[in-house]
């Protein structure tokens, strides 16, 4: 057989969650798909799945039944999809890859915030992820990071080896410089879970709002356990705007246009909304996480007193010098220019090709 005639090797990526999250999951999902669609690897042909459709998120039962459509599909119907089309890789783009595959697999990781947070989880949930993904992370050749802090955490709690884990960070695209004028607007984008504190940034913007602050704060994103506790918190602050999730051309003109854009979290894996409000030169304000300070750099304002009072003076002070926040939303966008889903791809494409030659 002439060298021309030998078949690519096929490497099938599990996008699931993709479909059932409008989050940076799903943004993962489709930047990288973009981003392999435009390289055009002429040694590799790369398949994106999901499997069957989800259920409508409604109730508890509802609940259960994706559970099982998620394990029969990542479990049987995507090893058996493998098995069939004689693939050469099976990539899991999101945390949890089947426990037997005919093929090696890959495995993105893009956080253990269950682990590091264990109150802000069901206990059912944290079993559930702590035993798929430490068996994922464990079983891949090759395990993908979406940032250093997120490799630390596979190394210090699930003792995968840092020879076979990868940092290939997200990426970003950077809009055209606008001159139009950013209005008084401070900007949160996620959805509603524990860990994000949003509850604590509505009202910590209330005190501020109550003292003379004239800078809104709103709120783009919904769902999650917290949804309730951000919304009681709203209807007490004036200052507070929910958008609910918004389209990406929305997204887009609230980075363009915001003054600062303030992330909280207690624990992230990345912090994409941060690197998409630093590519549109919004300045970011950020909680002392790991991820987060490994994202935004110098260009970042870090504050470490996330209480109430903490964020009011946090606040006040970033909005009060506005010379100050521009700079920084200039050094930002600098800084985000060095993150792009083409550099991604790029890195993921030659981890299939290391994973597929296997370990020497």
């Amino acid at each position: 057989m002439t060298a021309w005639n030998v078949p690519r090797p096929l490497v099938l990526v599990d996008v699931r969650m993709a479909r059932r999250r409008r989050t940076g999951v799903a943004r993962y999902a489709g930047e990288l798909r973009a981003g392999v669609e435009r390289a055009a690897p002429g040694d590799l042909r790369v398949v994106f799945v999901s499997g069957p459709p989800g259920l409508p998120r409604r109730n508890r039962l509802t609940s259960v039944g994706n559970l099982v459509i998620d394990l029969t599909w990542t479990h049987l119907g995507l090893p058996a999809l493998a098995a069939a089309r004689r693939a050469s890789l099976i990539h899991a783009a999101f945390n949890w890859a089947p426990v037997l595959a005919p093929c090696p697999r890959v495995v993105t990781v893009h956080d253990l915030s269950w682990e590091r947070l264990p109150a802000d989880y069901p206990a059912g949930f944290r079993r559930y992820a702590r035993l798929f993904t430490r068996l994922s992370a464990r079983r891949a050749r090759v395990v993908i990071a979406v940032s250093a802090a997120t490799g630390a955490d596979l190394v210090d709690l699930y003792r995968v080896p840092s020879s076979r884990i990868t940092v290939v960070p997200h990426g970003v695209q950077i809009p055209p410089v606008s001159d139009v004028a950013r209005d008084d607007v401070i900007l949160h984008v996620g959805e509603f879970e524990p860990r994000k504190r949003v509850p604590t940034l509505i009202h910590g913007h209330a005190r501020y709002w109550a003292n003379g602050g004239r800078h809104r704060l709103v709120i783009a994103g919904a769902g999650g356990s917290d949804d309730g506790a951000v919304h009681r918190a709203a209807m007490e602050n004036p200052g507070c705007d929910l958008r609910g999730f918004v389209s990406d051309a929305e997204l887009a003109e609230l980075y363009a246009r915001a003054t600062l854009a303030v992330t909280l979290s207690r624990h992230e894996g990345f912090g994409l909304p941060v690197l998409e409000a630093m590519a549109a030169g919004c300045a970011v304000m950020v909680s002392d996480t790991p991820a987060l300070v490994e994202v935004a750099g110098e260009p970042a304002l870090v504050i470490d007193d996330v209480s109430v009072d903490g964020v009011a003076r946090a606040l006040d002070g970033a909005l009060g010098n506005p010379a100050d926040l521009a700079a920084r939303g200039r050094r930002g966008r600098a800084r985000a220019a060095g993150y792009t889903w083409d550099a991604a791809a790029a890195m993921t494409l030659d981890v299939y090709r290391r994973a597929i030659v296997g370990p020497r």
